[in-house]
């Protein structure tokens, strides 16, 4: 999320924009820049829809309370901006929690953290359902 990702994104002549990028910086990055990083975008582009996804919860977390809670602080940070965004007249903005991402038999990941392809395939089959009104209705309203 760092604001020269976003300037040269908004070059892009994209019919969605998908934020899958709360899995790297703190929560105290993600409150810094989710506001600026949004806003640039509907700069350039004020009709495209913005979807932001939350980070898969890791495995790991099961025996780490470190990673458990840094993802856990990710995700809530990731929310609470969605949230102030919509709050502050942000349109065309949507969320997708990370519910199940990999599934829940331990096969999602390679090593707690990193998905396995059927954890990309599971994280596939979990947001489309959600993704794919947000793409079709941006592609008819084209």
């Amino acid at each position: 999320m760092e604001p020269e990702v976003a300037d040269m994104l908004v070059d892009i002549n994209a019919e969605v924009f998908i934020l899958d990028c709360a899995a790297n910086p703190t929560a105290d990055e993600i409150y810094e820049r989710t506001a600026r990083f949004v806003k640039t975008i509907r700069s350039k582009h004020p009709n495209a829809p913005i979807v932001m996804i939350q980070s898969v919860v890791r495995e790991g977390g099961n025996f780490n309370v470190n990673i458990r809670n840094r993802v856990a602080a990710q995700n809530k940070a990731f929310k609470d901006e969605f949230e102030k965004l919509i709050k502050e007249g942000i349109t065309n903005l949507y969320f997708i929690e990370s519910v199940n991402f990999l599934g829940t038999d331990h096969e999602g990941t390679i090593d707690g953290t990193h998905p396995t392809d059927v954890g990309f395939s599971r994280f596939i089959e979990a947001i489309i359902p959600k993704l794919m009104p947000v793409i079709e209705g941006a592609v008819q309203k084209k």
